[in-house]
């Protein structure tokens, strides 16, 4: 049981420094227009669900922490599941943390993101968009696999 908490804790260390890679290439990659309309893939999830409920609008406010806690929620839950996996121990940080990223990346963008109607898949994208969501997962999946092996040492 002990290896899912800090898979967890682990996994929500990975979505802060994910969301510090993706606000800091946001501000360096899009111009102060593009800034203001970009959501997270959680804002988009949480404007979808609300459309489907039959809400037509949703305060920014609200959407920004509906979208954080989606978004931090689901990081807690990978890192817990790849905490759970019995190769977790055997592969280090470093190669557990891109092999997480990785399949995370390819999961969420060729299949959730498609099938919840929420973005089209990267055949589609430009070169930003790639930049941006490959570069957040690896550090999504480094800082994880790190600090679960850190807290592991304890």
């Amino acid at each position: 049981m002990k290896d899912p908490v800090q898979g967890a804790l682990a996994g929500l260390l990975g979505v802060a420094a994910m969301v510090g890679v993706i606000t800091t290439l946001r501000r360096n990659l899009l111009t102060t227009e593009q800034l203001n309309a970009a959501k997270t893939h959680p804002e988009k999830i949480v404007e979808r669900a609300a459309a489907m409920a039959g809400f037509d609008e949703i305060p920014d406010t609200t959407r920004r922490h509906l979208g954080d806690l989606i978004h931090f929620g689901y990081g807690a839950t990978w890192g817990a599941l790849y905490a759970s996996l019995p190769h977790s121990r055997a592969v280090g940080p470093v190669a557990g943390g891109l092999a997480l990223a990785g399949g995370l990346w390819a999961f969420g963008f060729n299949v959730l993101m498609p099938v919840l109607g929420v973005q089209a898949g990267p055949w589609t994208w430009g070169k930003r968009e790639f930049i941006l969501t490959t570069s957040a997962h690896v550090a999504y999946g480094l800082v994880t696999t790190g600090t679960l092996d850190q807290l592991r040492k304890q």
